[in-house]
């Protein structure tokens, strides 16, 4: 009695606190917002008739696409602990409404004004991602960073259409419908209630590269100035904040 306890006696101490140990299998829930982080769209000419119609300004070079919406979704992971060090992996997947269009009315050289509408939707994200944090606030608290692959499915639509007398139709349109990889970096905090039940939030940064959109001359389409039509650069990055209820199991 009195004498100091050895390390091992103070691990078994300090996961008496209301979190428990850390490590083991654990699952949860969340829901967020999602900011597409001011996407570029860059268009080049296929063509050196719409190679001009870029240069001049007709045919909007580069747009940006301030998606932003609902996420919500799953995650399972795997913890261990050395100490207060916990490591381990995690595995989420988020249904995502980060969207939005963009619309430029430019003028030809002929002066009919022409309506270039660029649309991105970000419609799922799966992370698979290693986590390194931190035990603090007497074995309550778990601060980590995070970070490794992402992937989503993207859908991306460019048009551009012009008023009577050019048949007040659609000349050029062109959409992708793809799954895109890349990669999530971020960090989160969670706050144990009990040893099985656990509050998080957390920041993700993630970059999903970019998908070109082929933007070919509708068939059926009076032309504009002629050409084969414009590829269209999507740019596919942005932020999610996230909170949520987990559970060790």
């Amino acid at each position: 009695p009195g004498a100091p306890l050895d390390r091992v006696s103070q691990a078994a101490l300090a996961q008496s606190a209301a979190g428990g140990s850390w490590a083991g299998p654990y699952g949860g829930i969340h829901i967020g917002y999602g900011n597409g982080s001011g996407d570029d769209v860059e268009t080049t000419g296929q063509a050196p008739a719409n190679v001009s119609n870029v240069v001049s300004g007709a045919r909007p070079g580069g747009v940006s696409v301030d998606e932003d919406g609902f996420v919500g979704g799953v995650a399972l992971g795997y913890n261990l602990q050395s100490g207060n060090i916990v490591y381990g992996v995690e595995a989420d997947i988020d249904y995502t409404d980060i969207e939005d269009s963009s619309t430029r009315t430019t003028t030809n050289a002929a002066g009919a004004a022409l309506v270039n509408t660029f649309r991105n939707d970000l419609e799922y994200l799966g992370t698979l991602r290693a986590r390194l944090g931190a035990v603090v606030n007497g074995g309550n608290t778990l601060v980590y960073a995070t970070g490794g692959l992402a992937w989503g499915n993207i859908e991306s639509s460019v048009s551009m259409s012009a008023p009577s007398p050019a048949t007040g139709v659609t000349q050029f349109r062109g959409s992708s419908d793809n799954t895109e990889t890349g990669y999530v970096l971020g960090a989160g905090i969670e706050q144990a209630i009990d040893s099985k039940l656990r509050m998080t939030a957390s920041y993700m940064y993630y970059d999903l590269g970019h998908d070109t959109v082929n933007v070919a001359l509708v068939p059926t389409a009076v032309p504009l100035g002629g050409g084969t039509g414009y590829n269209s650069k999507f740019e596919t990055t942005g932020h999610l904040f996230r909170v949520g209820v987990g559970y060790k199991f």
